[in-house]
């Protein structure tokens, strides 16, 4: 089994463009939506959802209103300003404001207040043209999204052992947090996606510092690397002083637009365009 994880450290550096195009280029693939938050792949690939699951991503906040007595001590309290108490003097909580901290059940002396896992988010395992997607959404407003990827990762380790499929292909979501370090633990290979930007720079450092906490064997494609040449080159630097090899640089285009407008990835859209060149020979590289 190899696992292929494609982060960027940022949004928009066409980090799910990438990754679509590297799923269309591999034979049979269990591709994974690690940006539960905001989900890509399915939108770019037609698939059928085979099994739909629910996941317990937040608490909700339960009041019982025949032990509250209205002293207020919980709405005085909570930092969050998630209570307050209504014109009968029960508190009420407001369930986007809430954080699940616990600290307004542990003060209140009469018991009144407990909180209750719910399960909000759901989890696809979907066949698709190249093999299987396992994506999911996280409800608005809840957390757990790191152990929401995880969850994702065990059903795409189940179905690739059950259908026999050797190649993972995670998408990774943005930043560096949580769900970042939940999606490149246990990596055979990350690709980092750049742009020559002043903060693409900055997000390839802080990326390549968290990855390569996690994976040795990292590599480099630096996306729209034609729209400036000085930071394309200090890139270029910066990988090659890291021991990061740079597999391909791919020219800003507009027919990578387009491929996503048309809810397709890149080498699906336009197969003799320039971009899906540099990635069609960049592809054994990745696959090692």
């Amino acid at each position: 089994m190899k696992k292929i994880a494609v982060i960027s450290g940022k949004g928009g550096s066409g980090k799910s463009s990438v990754t679509a195009a590297l799923i269309s280029l591999a034979d049979r693939v269990v591709a994974v939506d690690c940006d539960v938050d905001a989900s890509n792949l399915p939108l770019l690939f037609e698939h059928r959802v085979r099994v739909e699951g629910r996941f317990a991503s937040g608490d909700e906040l339960i009041i019982d209103k025949n032990r509250c007595i209205g002293c207020g001590l919980c709405v005085e309290r909570c930092r969050y300003g998630a209570l307050r108490l209504n014109e009968e003097r029960v508190a009420v909580g407001d369930e986007l404001a809430c954080e699940a901290c616990g600290l307004c059940v542990r003060i209140c002396g009469r018991q009144a207040i407990t909180l209750r896992e719910v399960e909000r988010s759901e989890v696809f395992v979907s066949d698709f043209a190249h093999g299987v997607m396992v994506h999911g959404n996280l409800c608005p407003g809840d957390d757990n999204s790191g152990k929401m990827i995880a969850r994702l990762r065990e059903e795409a380790d189940r179905e690739a052992e059950k259908q026999g499929i050797g190649v993972q292909i995670l998408d990774g979501p943005p930043g560096i947090g949580c769900p970042v370090l939940s999606t490149v633990t246990g990596m055979d290979r990350v690709v980092i996606v750049a742009e020559p930007t002043l903060s693409g720079m900055s997000d390839l450092r802080r990326a390549r510092k968290v990855a390569s906490e996690f994976c040795k064997d990292i590599l480099v494609v630096i996306n729209k690397a034609d729209i400036n040449e000085n930071n394309r080159l200090e890139i270029g630097r910066f990988c090659r002083e890291n021991g990061l090899e740079v597999i391909a640089e791919l020219p800003f285009s507009k027919e990578m637009v387009m491929a996503q407008l048309n809810c397709r990835s890149i080498v699906e859209y336009a197969p003799l365009s320039e971009c899906s060149y540099r990635l069609k020979k960049a592809f054994p590289k990745i696959l090692g």
